[in-house]
C-alpha cells in the first residue's frame, strides 16, 4: 500500500502554482506594452507642439543617444534642432519597434514565472501559516493584475499633468491599499508574500529602480501591520495614516542618503501622505465588492452580522428565546476562550450567536425553548427524535448560506457538535428496543460531523456543551462548576472530537480557566433582600447578626422595616 508521501503529485497540487503562472503571463503583457506617441514630423527649426517622452529605455552609445523611460525629448514650445531630431529618429525605430515588446514580454514571464512560483512553494512548505486555498490564490491574483492595470491607467492620466513633478507622481498613487486588504481579507503572511509580487510588478514598470520596489513593499507590509486588528472602520484609516507617516520618514532617509536637499523631496513626502489617505478610502470601497465577489467573511462583516438587531436574532429572540439566551452566554464564552488562547475572539463570538440557528426551524423539540409546551418527544420515536436533533445543524447551514453570513461562520455551524453522539436517545432507543428484533446503529444517532478544524470552532464546541450542561447543576458553587468544566472538556476530548483543530492541552487549561470565570460570574450568590410574606403582609425580620457579628437592637431592627415598608 504506498504511503501518503510516495503517492505522485496529482492536478490539485499544481493548481495554485498554474494560477501563478498565469498571472505571470497577464503582468508581462500588462507591463511590457508602452502606449506610444504619434509623433509629428518635425523639421529642424519647427517649433514642438507637445511634450515628446521616451516610453522605454534606450541605449545606443554608438550615436551617444541614451533615453531613460519617461525622460522628455522635447517640451511644448521648443524649437527643433539636431539633438531633437537624432533623438526622435531613434525613439521612432525602437519606441514603436514589435520585437523589442516581444523580446521583453517573453523575458518578463519567464523571469516573474520563476520568481513567483519558487517565492510561494517556500512561503507553502516553511511559513506554518501560510494555508491558501485555490479560490485565496485567485483572488490575490486577480487583485494583484487588476492594481497593476489601475497603476498603468493612473500613468496615462498622468500624462496631461505638468511634467515639473513627473518622477514624484509615483508617490501620490494609493499603492498602500494592496496591504491593507490582502492582511484584511486574509492574513499578514499572504499580505507580505504577495505584496512582494505587487512591488516587484510595479518596480518592472518604473525602470527596474530598487528603491521604487523598497518603497512599495515596506509602504504595504507597514499598512498591513496597523490594519491587523480591524474591529473597526477608523482602524483602517489610521492604517493609511500611519503607513504614510512612517514611509514618508523612509522616503526623507533614503534621500538623505542618496544626496538630495530637504527641498528636492518636499512633494515626494506631500504626495506619500495623500498616497496614504487615498488607500484608506479604496479599502472602504473595496472591501463590499471584495466580501460579495469572493465570499469572504472579513471583521468588519463580523462586526455588522454581530449587531443584535440582525433580523436573524431578532427572529431567534422572538421564536426561540431559550436558544437566544444560550447563544449569548456562549458567545461570551467563547471570546473570553479565544482571547485566552491568542485566536480569533470577533469570530468565536460571533459564530458563537448563530452556531444554532438552525433551531429556528422546529424551536419547541429543543428543552430550552420548552417552556409552557408539552414535551414535543413524548409521542415520537427515539429515532425520529434523533432526527430533529441532528438536524438542527444542516437547518443552520441553509440559514447561514440564505442570509449571507460566509464561509467562516458556516463551517463553524457545521463543525459545532463534531461527529459526537445523541447519547439521550440513543441510550433510550437501546433500552425501548428489542436488540434481536431490532439493531440500534449508533452511527445513526451521531452528527455527521465533520469534527472542528479550526481553534475557534474547537472553543465554540466545548462553550456550547458546557454553557447547556451547567445549567442543570443544582447548587452551581464555584468548586462544582470547576470539576463540571473539566469533566465536560475531558469528555470531548477523549472522544476524539478536538482531533482535528490545533488546540493543544495548554490551550485546553486555559479555555477551561476562562469558562470557569465567565460561569462563577452567571451564578454568583446574591445578597438576600427582606421578601414580603405571602399571606398576611407583613415583612421577614432582618438578620439579626450583621456583616461585623454584633446583635442589632429590637428597636434597630423595626427602624429598618419601617424604612423598607415607606420605600415601596
Amino acid at each position: 500500500m504506498q504511503n501518503g508521501k510516495d503517492k505522485p503529485p496529482s492536478y490539485k497540487d499544481y493548481k495554485n502554482p498554474i494560477v501563478l503562472v498565469i498571472l505571470s503571463l497577464m503582468l508581462s503583457l500588462v507591463v511590457s506594452i508602452n502606449i506610444h506617441q504619434d509623433i509629428p514630423e518635425y523639421r529642424y527649426g519647427d517649433i514642438a507642439k507637445q511634450n515628446i517622452k521616451s516610453p522605454t529605455d534606450i541605449n545606443m552609445p554608438e550615436i551617444n543617444v541614451m533615453l531613460k523611460k519617461g525622460e522628455i525629448i522635447v517640451r511644448e514650445g521648443e524649437r527643433i534642432n539636431e539633438e531633437h531630431l537624432k533623438k526622435m529618429v531613434v525613439f521612432s525605430k525602437h519606441g514603436n519597434n514589435p520585437l523589442l515588446f516581444i523580446n521583453r514580454f517573453i523575458l518578463l514571464f519567464i523571469f516573474l514565472s520563476l520568481y513567483f512560483v519558487i517565492l510561494y512553494e517556500h512561503a507553502d512548505k516553511n511559513i506554518k501559516k501560510f494555508t491558501l486555498t485555490t479560490k485565496d490564490i485567485i483572488f490575490c491574483s486577480t487583485f494583484t493584475l487588476f492594481s497593476i492595470i489601475f497603476i498603468k491607467v493612473l500613468l496615462l492620466v498622468f500624462e496631461c499633468f505638468p511634467q515639473d513633478y513627473a518622477g514624484d507622481l509615483l508617490y501620490i498613487i494609493p499603492l498602500f491599499s494592496f496591504g491593507m486588504i490582502m492582511r484584511i481579507v486574509l492574513f499578514s503572511e499572504a499580505a507580505i508574500i504577495f505584496s512582494i509580487i505587487f512591488a516587484s510588478s510595479v518596480c518592472f514598470m518604473f525602470g527596474n529602480s530598487f528603491a521604487v520596489f523598497m518603497y512599495v513593499f515596506l509602504g504595504n507590509v507597514l499598512a498591513s501591520y496597523f490594519s491587523g486588528k480591524c474591529e473597526n472602520r477608523n482602524t483602517i484609516l489610521k492604517a493609511g495614516v500611519y503607513s504614510a507617516f512612517i514611509t514618508g520618514f523612509i522616503v526623507v532617509l533614503y534621500g538623505a542618503y542618496s544626496g538630495h536637499k530637504l527641498s528636492d523631496l518636499y512633494m515626494k513626502i506631500v504626495f506619500t501622505l495623500f498616497n496614504g489617505i487615498g488607500s484608506s478610502f479604496i479599502v472602504l470601497g473595496l472591501l463590499p465588492v471584495i466580501e460579495h465577489i469572493f465570499d469572504y467573511t472579513t471583521d468588519i462583516k463580523l462586526l455588522e452580522i454581530a449587531n443584535l438587531d440582525n433580523p436573524l436574532l431578532e427572529e431567534m429572540m422572538v421564536n426561540a428565546p431559550g436558544t437566544y439566551h444560550h447563544s449569548i452566554v456562549v458567545g461570551n464564552l467563547s471570546k473570553a476562550a479565544a482571547e485566552s488562547i491568542g485566536a480569533h475572539p470577533l469570530l468565536a463570538r460571533v459564530s458563537a450567536y448563530y452556531h444554532d440557528i438552525g433551531k429556528l426551524k422546529m424551536p419547541h423539540y429543543f428543552v430550552e425553548n420548552r417552556k409552557g409546551f408539552e414535551d414535543a418527544h413524548k409521542s415520537l420515536s427515539p429515532n425520529m427524535s434523533a432526527l430533529i436533533i441532528l438536524s438542527h445543524v444542516k437547518e443552520g447551514v441553509e440559514l447561514a448560506e440564505k442570509h449571507r453570513l460566509g464561509n467562516k461562520i458556516k463551517d463553524i455551524i457545521k463543525e459545532h457538535h463534531g461527529t459526537s453522539l445523541v447519547s439521550y436517545f440513543y441510550n433510550r432507543a437501546k433500552g425501548m428496543e428489542d436488540p434481536e428484533m431490532y439493531v440500534i446503529e449508533e452511527k445513526d444517532f451521531r452528527y455527521a460531523g465533520p469534527k472542528p478544524q479550526t481553534k475557534e470552532a474547537g472553543i465554540v464546541m466545548l462553550a456550547d456543551a458546557v454553557e447547556a450542561s451547567s445549567r442543570i447543576l443544582d447548587e452551581p458553587t464555584p468548586k462544582r462548576l470547576e470539576s463540571h468544566v473539566q469533566r465536560v472538556v475531558e469528555n470531548i476530548f477523549l472522544d476524539g472530537q478536538l482531533d482535528e483543530c490545533e488546540l493543544t492541552l495548554k490551550d485546553l487549561h486555559a479555555i477551561q480557566k476562562s469558562f470557569i470565570a465567565i460561569l462563577i460570574g452567571i451564578f454568583h450568590q446574591r445578597i438576600e433582600y427582606p421578601e414580603r410574606a405571602e399571606h398576611d403582609g407583613t415583612h421577614k425580620k432582618f438578620s439579626k447578626r450583621p456583616a461585623n457579628g454584633q446583635k442589632v437592637s429590637e428597636k434597630d431592627n423595626r427602624r429598618l422595616t419601617n424604612i423598607f415598608r415607606a420605600t415601596e
